[in-house]
């Protein structure tokens, strides 16, 4: 069953620090941002689109649909952007994801 957040280590005498998944999207959303050539795919319908964060015995998946500038090079692109994500979210919470997912729905021309 999928968890709304993930237990940080160690846990010491005052307790254990949990980060709820809206944390790792904002990250990802900020991460992204930054890129000129990739916009998010904000969804219509309830659960479509935007930043899907899921966390699973305490594993960090996020899978983010993005459109890419149609001149850029996809693969770097996106390649580009998972690590620039990676980063972040190691940097500022100290937990390392499991898997970036970065789904190119379409172009943007």
């Amino acid at each position: 069953m999928a968890e709304e957040y993930v237990v940080m280590e160690p846990q010491n005498k005052y307790g254990t620090v949990r980060l709820n998944k809206s944390v790792f999207s904002s990250i990802a959303l900020n991460a992204m941002q930054e890129e000129e050539n990739i916009q998010l795919v904000e969804g219509t319908k309830p659960f479509r689109g935007g930043i899907a964060t899921e966390i699973k015995d305490n594993q960090l998946t996020i899978r983010i649909p993005v459109k890419v500038h149609y001149k850029a090079n996809v693969a770097d692109t996106c390649t580009k952007l998972q690590n620039k994500i990676f980063e972040s979210i190691s940097y500022m919470t100290g937990f390392k994801p499991q898997a970036i997912e970065v789904e190119v729905v379409s172009f943007i021309f």
